[in-house]
């Protein structure tokens, strides 16, 4: 999906840009997230001085694993979208630290890596299946969410194992 940047700036009037892109690509190297179907997107594009201005929603539906738990969670998620772009001309590529703006020099924009950066940014980095999630047993591996196991799961630094006795009554 491409934006005019010249018919842009003439026409001086918001473009709204609906659609999907094919995930498959975006995840390719990520084995712990499956695409369930394409990026949509729904965004408007309007110029402003020497800016170009997009913003909108972009959501996905992801699987991945609790990683607590294991169990497969699937989610969608729901991205606010915000970029901006700064027309400059060819050569004249002068980047002032204060300014979030990608610089542009051509007459057209392809969103579509902007897109699947912003959902691959906002992907959980832990997910969880719920909130309150108890995760597996260290030891027998139960799922703590199902049921309960008798593993003494207490773990005493090696340091001060030696202490470990010392409140205990001592039996005469």
């Amino acid at each position: 999906m491409l934006i005019k940047v010249q018919e842009l700036v003439t026409r001086q009037e918001p473009v709204q840009l609906q659609g999907t892109l094919d995930t498959k690509e975006i995840f390719r190297n990520s084995p712990e997230y499956n695409p369930l179907g394409p990026l949509e997107f729904d965004v408007n594009a309007r110029a402003a001085d020497d800016r170009i201005l997009v913003s909108g929603q972009i959501s996905c539906s992801v699987g991945m694993q609790c990683s607590r738990c294991l169990d497969p969670i699937e989610e969608k998620i729901d991205i606010p979208f915000e970029e901006q772009f700064r027309i400059v001309e060819d050569g004249n590529v002068e980047m002032n630290a204060d300014d979030e703006a990608v610089p542009i020099t051509g007459e057209r924009i392809d969103l579509a890596p902007f897109l699947a950066e912003e959902l691959v940014v906002q992907l959980p980095y832990a997910p969880l299946c719920k909130e309150d999630c108890k995760g597996l047993c260290p030891k027998c591996g139960t799922n703590w969410n199902e049921q309960s196991c008798g593993c003494d799961t207490v773990v005493v630094d090696p340091r001060l194992a030696a202490l470990q006795d010392w409140f205990k009554p001592q039996q005469e």
